[in-house]
């Protein structure tokens, strides 16, 4: 409950450098199959011209339009992730989307293939001249965008170039587990900057480790000591 509580008044204190946008997509959920992309399809070209990585939480949709966030949440355990929309899919006419294995992981359906899920469009948080400002010209924040610091005993979880999906990812690892804060590390300039979600004050590089093998379980599947 206090967690739950504590992450609202995280939102609702994002919201305050966030504007809504005048294009807000009105709430949409869905209910189906979700499956996920097999290992052949890694390093493959998506249909909106990325590369396909399954340690990414991507998504292929059949109508969504691409970068739209997806909260999916895996009906049996409650278990959910944000993904991008970045492809096109599935061909199954039985399934509703297709995850990336990461992401699949993060719901707990990796071992069976396919899972009942819920899907819900995301539109909370909207990019605005502010929020980039804030998150570019500073290096070490928290998701609110309060200056942070990190000690030398931390992992990076996720990394990504696109901050929004970053913010919720962080929020979302904020409310599910039991850690004090998020911390998202800014690398680069413009369009190359890359966004590291950072678990930081970790005891020592022995339980560091040890909390790398937890999170890989996790479904974070790159996840490295950051120095």
């Amino acid at each position: 409950m206090i967690k739950t509580l504590l992450l609202s008044f995280q939102m609702l204190l994002l919201l305050l450098f966030v504007q809504p946008s005048k294009t807000t997509v009105k709430k949409i959920i869905l209910q189906g199959k979700a499956s996920y992309y097999g290992d052949e399809f890694d390093g493959r070209k998506t249909a909106n011209g990325e590369i396909f990585r399954n340690a990414d939480f991507t998504a292929a949709h059949r109508t969504f339009p691409f970068n739209t966030y997806l909260r999916v949440t895996n009906q049996k355990n409650n278990l959910s992730v944000t993904v991008r929309v970045s492809d096109r899919g599935p061909f199954v006419k039985t399934r509703i989307i297709d995850l990336s294995e990461s992401a699949a992981r993060r719901i707990g359906s990796y071992q069976h293939g396919l899972a009942t899920v819920k899907l819900e469009v995301l539109n909370i948080i909207q990019r605005t001249k502010e929020i980039d400002s804030l998150f570019t010209c500073n290096d070490i924040l928290d998701c609110l965008g309060n200056i942070e610091t990190i000690s030398k005993n931390s992992i990076s979880l996720w990394r990504t170039k696109d901050l929004i999906h970053m913010l919720y990812v962080a929020n979302e690892l904020y409310l599910q587990e039991d850690i004090e804060k998020v911390i998202i590390v800014g690398q680069g300039v413009s369009s190359n900057r890359m966004y590291h979600l950072i678990i930081t004050d970790i005891e020592s590089k022995k339980i560091a480790r040890e909390q790398m093998d937890y999170y890989e379980k996790k479904g974070f599947m790159n996840v490295l000591l950051f120095q």
